[in-house]
């Protein structure tokens, strides 16, 4: 079996699912106002809580996770 690590784009660490939720990947959309065949996407992987950290804590109540 080949281990696979990803590294959190928040903090720089490796990913240890030392949380339930964990890895967790970002998706982001560029160009949304455009054509679809402009549109790009591209994952990026985080930590449960750095994700939820970087959150403004307005926005991270509606977090339903």
């Amino acid at each position: 079996m080949v281990m696979v690590t990803h590294q959190c784009c928040f903090c720089g660490n490796n990913i240890e699912e030392t949380h339930k939720l964990d890895p967790c990947g970002i998706i982001i959309y560029t160009n949304l106002d455009k054509d679809e065949d402009e549109q790009l996407e591209q994952m990026f992987f985080c930590h449960y809580e750095c994700f939820r950290n970087v959150m403004d804590s307005g926005v991270r109540v509606h977090l339903n996770l």
